[in-house]
């Protein structure tokens, strides 16, 4: 470990636990979002195709991708149709 560095775990300790959840809650958020851009660029979809498709506009699309737009679950279940895949939420 380098002279003036500390464990992650220490480093942790410096935040109450509602900026945990915080923190979690975000991380979360942007799994979703990274997954939903990682389905539309493995099936080949650009995002203007994907709005073509889906009748949302692009930028929305750009907007949700970079995180600067919350989706509704309508809109999920629209891309879902658009890229002829089934929307699956679980709570675990």
């Amino acid at each position: 470990m380098k002279k003036n560095a500390i464990s992650l775990e220490k480093w942790g300790e410096q935040f109450t636990p509602a900026q945990k959840q915080k923190a979690k809650q975000d991380n979360d958020y942007y799994a979703v979002v990274a997954e939903f851009q990682k389905t539309r660029k493995n099936l080949g979809f650009t995002q203007q195709q994907l709005s073509d498709k889906s009748g949302i506009d692009r930028t929305v699309i750009a907007k949700i991708e970079t995180g600067a737009r919350n989706t509704t679950l309508s809109s999920l279940m629209m891309f879902a149709d658009a890229l002829d895949k089934k929307l699956k939420i679980s709570f675990v």
